[in-house]
């Protein structure tokens, strides 16, 4: 299978990239990180020694729903559910401890290779063009080794939302000098991707083989694909 095109595109300059779930798999780096953050927990702030990790992904759940903008930035996110624990279980400085958790986290959320595959797809597009990666996770490019890939990587901050919000992608609109329709952002979230590159004017490449599934989809991808040795043919629109 190659790209299966459901809308023309032409004229596009820059390629957005989604990370986590499309660059590679993400599951099985963000369980290993969480089990350590856990132990680290455990060791360290024996006030919670009863919550295991469902009773931290379940605050992270009320908090998402009581906070929409922490649904869509995964550090003010966790950083707000420890405070949030430490602060109900007694944890002196809670704000503090939960900045510790956050250090330990980044540190092993970031702990992984990305696959050849990916490499060889980056280094292929970036002749033809410009590169950017556009996150609501928290991953490290630098420590990962893709960030010379990309001229910028946004991800959330204070006053920037993130995805599906269209925040993070006028900002690389603007930092290129380029419209919407010259604009191409791939990713596995129907909608985070997939909605937010549509309601931000961008074309929008849908990879089926992340979390994402064809049920959630409440736009039509310019394409979709299920390889990322696929996104080497979009070479040909340059």
């Amino acid at each position: 299978m190659t790209l299966k095109f459901h809308r023309r595109i032409a004229g596009v300059k820059v390629i957005s990239f989604d990370l986590d779930d499309t660059l590679y798999d993400n599951v099985p780096i963000m369980r290993e990180a969480e089990t350590k953050v856990q132990d680290y927990i455990a060791l360290n702030y024996p006030q919670t020694r009863d919550w295991d990790l469902e009773h931290w992904r379940q605050r992270r759940i009320e908090l998402m729903q009581a906070d929409a903008r922490l649904s869509s930035d995964m550090t003010a996110l966790r950083l707000a559910t420890l405070q949030q624990g430490f602060s109900e279980a007694g944890v002196e400085g809670a704000y503090r401890a939960a900045e510790k958790v956050m250090e330990q986290f980044h540190h092993h959320r970031s702990n992984f290779r990305v696959p050849d595959a990916a490499h060889s797809v980056l280094t292929e597009l970036k002749q033809h063009f410009k590169l950017c990666a556009i996150s609501n996770g928290n991953v490290n490019c630098q420590r990962i080794g893709i960030a010379n890939y990309f001229d910028i990587v946004i991800q959330p901050e204070a006053e920037l939302k993130g995805k599906p919000y269209p925040d993070m992608f006028s900002k690389a609109l603007n930092y290129y000098q380029i419209s919407p329709a010259q604009m191409l952002h791939i990713g596995d979230h129907p909608i985070s991707d997939i909605l937010g590159a549509h309601r931000a004017g961008c074309h929008s490449g849908w990879f089926t083989g992340g979390l994402g599934g064809s049920h959630q989809l409440t736009v039509v991808p310019s394409f979709s694909f299920d390889d990322l040795s696929q996104l080497c043919n979009l070479c040909e629109l340059a």
